[in-house]
């Protein structure tokens, strides 16, 4: 068990270690927006976080050490979402009212972190149709993932409120940033570009806030006892009582 309470610990910090490399990017980026290649550095308002991936900024700036560190802060976020998907899957796949809907999330969860792999390695400057497909890809499953967690964890009784408040939570700012992002007002101008890139930010931020929460409702869940149905209690009574 405590190997088991280390590995979501461990999730933890490298969660810290992602934003650490993601923030380190952004000291390095030269500037340069969508809407003005003449800025500098980056702008928390005006640029997107994909925008520190980028080799080349807007204004033909070289990025390369910020690229790569991009690079290594998203993939080390890839590995924890796909370990937070797993890890949860396991977890409630142990008890047979949440079993269903955790599974359906596993294959959510699997192409919402191929997909994310796939931006990490494709930066928008060198590969613009395949980094913006596979960013698609991501997050319209990602809703779908968090929102069969969600589920699961209202029908498994080890977990408490917070863990479907989270899932829920993440469902409903995930399907907003993709409204936003296909309704809202387009990047191209000021007000709008400020709109989207906010919104993103928020989106971020509720990630990482929710992982960190589920992090810890699923370490304390592994300490309850996994529950079973009626019947299948009945058989494992029959069982240790038959000579």
């Amino acid at each position: 068990m405590n190997a088991r309470r280390g590995a979501w610990a461990l999730a933890r910090y490298a969660l810290a270690v992602a934003v650490l490399a993601a923030v380190a990017s952004g000291l390095l980026y030269p500037g340069g927006t969508v809407i003005d290649p003449s800025t500098r550095g980056y702008s928390f308002t005006h640029n997107f976080l994909s925008d520190l991936g980028s080799t080349v900024t807007f204004a033909g700036a070289e990025n390369t050490r910020g690229a790569v560190l991009f690079a290594v802060g998203m993939l080390v976020g890839v590995v924890v979402l796909a370990g937070s998907f797993v890890g949860a899957v396991r977890l409630l796949s142990a008890a047979p009212r949440a079993r269903p809907f955790a599974r359906l999330a596993a294959v959510a969860g699997a192409l919402v972190c191929g997909g994310f792999l796939v931006v990490a390695l494709a930066p928008a400057d060198r590969a613009f149709r395949l980094h913006v497909m596979s960013s698609r890809v991501a997050f319209y499953c990602f809703p779908v993932g968090t929102a069969l967690l969600g589920v699961a964890t209202t029908r498994d009784a080890r977990f408490r409120r917070p863990a479907t408040v989270g899932w829920t939570a993440l469902t409903l700012v995930l399907v907003g940033f993709i409204a936003m992002a296909h309704l809202g007002p387009s990047p191209d101008s000021e007000r709008g570009l400020v709109t989207q890139v906010v919104m993103q930010k928020v989106m971020a931020a509720t990630v990482l806030v929710v992982l960190w929460l589920e992090s810890r409702e699923a370490e304390s869940a592994r300490q309850r006892a996994t529950p079973v149905l009626p019947n299948e209690s009945l058989q494992l009574t029959r069982a240790r009582s038959a000579p």
